[in-house]
């Protein structure tokens, strides 16, 4: 959303969950459903004034000069909620990604991102606000989910990531035009891909559409076995294809689940409760065994098990030490070896990336705190995507400096110890779109083909006038 400090557009971000808010129909996230989370749902601003919490208030002051800065636009940034939600704030020295000090070896063999070009932002005078959320891969093809001028939108590449196309959505205009919605996840599965996301109309109802080449997309709103709510992510394995998000009834936030064994026959999943606690699917992926999704439940990570993507259970990952509250946003798996990662917030508002690792499928979890570049604390810190990667997981986030959010990337090596925390590496790299000391920038999404790793981002260090400019970025693995 321009709100007028800067001509031209704005790159958004993915915006979701607040501190100390859950999901409200086709809004996001506001207070009163308990455990913060920066899983993207990237909803616009509702009409209505949005209620504070007094966290919130509390850090209004931050937001404001944020603001003023360009650093948020609509909705404030999930990436810098840290920052935001927390009434102390701590700012690296140096600003340039490493506090002055010589990147490693690790960090060096990161290479830079670059501009996305007019494919993503349009070659008008002024061009489209671009929303990048999600992407994956299959085959050499790669999809990029998001949104363009508050409507869905969907990227294909049929070169590994170098050469990028607008894919066609076919669907009425109420579903796809400016300001209906936008997609949050996109998956390949034996019958075809599939995207994600939620419609803005009616209070909000999943957004989905179907493709067998990635190129031209049917878009449908309104599945009966959806219902009303959010769809957040998707995963498609043999069992079949699995969406996930939460529904709205009564004032109070469900996880819900649904199952289809193609990309048409949706039935909506049987999803256990545990109590009473507002709960919310932010992630899915499929192991081993069947599939895996996390989130949160009332102020704590939370996790559900299912084998065929019909049934699911809820076990509980362990809350990170000195929490307040807590909750995951991104999973992968390689096999049985289980990664999901997150943000956890102190009483007083500090943030910190975490992850919970299983080696069982996920029946089972062990909690690691990820380190984190400059003072170390975790304040301003958080994952904002993660990967499975050569056998091993890939994590990546941003922390603060003095010029802004700045890239890290946090690796786990392939090892028969998923559940060793003490595993993860923080690296800091160099570069366009990763680090600058007078720039912003984020990678927030990020998936892998064969040996090489996708992301896609943003970064305010393309063009004189400082403007957030939509980025690609290709690695190899590293670890």
């Amino acid at each position: 959303m321009d709100r007028g400090e800067l001509p031209g557009y704005e790159f958004e971000v993915p915006r979701g969950p607040r501190h100390g808010g859950g999901p409200r129909p086709g809004y996001g996230y506001e207070p009163g459903y308990g455990y913060d989370s920066l899983r993207p749902l990237q909803n616009p601003p509702p009409p209505e004034p949005e209620v504070k919490s007094p966290v919130r208030v509390a850090s209004s002051g931050v937001l404001d000069i944020m603001r003023k800065r360009n650093w948020v636009m609509g909705l404030a940034v999930p990436i810098l909620a840290a920052i935001i939600v927390g009434i102390a704030v701590v700012v690296a020295a140096g600003g340039g990604g490493t506090g002055g000090q010589a990147p490693s070896a690790l960090a060096a063999g990161f290479p830079p991102a670059r501009a996305a070009g007019t494919v993503f932002t349009g070659a008008a005078r002024i061009p489209a606000r671009v929303t990048l959320a999600a992407i994956g891969a299959s085959g050499g093809a790669e999809v990029t989910a998001g949104g363009v001028n508050g409507g869905p939108a969907l990227w294909l590449s049929v070169d590994g990531g170098t050469d990028w196309a607008r894919a066609v959505l076919a669907g009425p205009v109420t579903v796809t035009g400016p300001g209906t919605g936008q997609f949050t996840g996109v998956a390949r599965g034996p019958a075809g891909w599939l995207a994600v996301g939620t419609t803005f109309a009616a209070g909000g109802k999943p957004l989905v559409a179907s493709s067998a080449n990635a190129s031209t997309w049917t878009v449908e709103t309104g599945v009966a076995a959806l219902g009303s709510g959010t769809a957040t992510a998707v995963a498609a394995g043999t069992a079949g294809y699995v969406i996930v998000g939460r529904q709205v009834a009564g004032g109070t936030s469900t996880a819900a689940a649904w199952y289809a064994p193609g990309l048409t026959g949706w039935s909506q999943a049987a999803v256990a409760a545990a109590g009473r606690d507002t709960q919310v699917m932010n992630a899915v992926t499929v192991t081993g065994s069947g599939f895996v999704a996390v989130g949160g439940t009332g102020t704590s990570p939370a996790a559900w098990l299912s084998a065929t993507g019909k049934t699911w259970r809820q076990v509980q990952p362990p809350m990170p030490a000195g929490a307040a509250r807590a909750g995951l946003d991104y999973v992968a798996a390689n096999g049985s070896a289980v990664v999901a990662a997150g943000t956890a917030f102190t009483a007083a508002g500090v943030s910190s990336p975490f992850t919970e690792d299983s080696a069982d499928g996920g029946a089972t979890w062990t909690q690691a705190a990820l380190p984190v570049p400059g003072a170390g604390t975790g304040t301003g810190a958080a994952v904002t995507a993660l990967t499975a990667a050569g056998g091993g997981f890939t994590a990546v986030g941003t922390y603060v400096t003095q010029a802004g959010p700045e890239v890290v990337i946090w690796t786990l090596p392939p090892s028969d110890k998923v559940t060793d925390g003490a595993g993860w590496a923080a690296v800091t790299p160099q570069g366009t779109g990763l680090a600058s000391t007078t720039s912003e920038n984020a990678i927030t999404a990020v998936t892998v083909d064969g040996a090489t790793l996708t992301g896609v981002g943003f970064s305010t260090g393309l063009t004189p006038a400082g403007q957030q400019e939509p980025t690609l970025w290709q690695s190899p693995i590293r670890y």
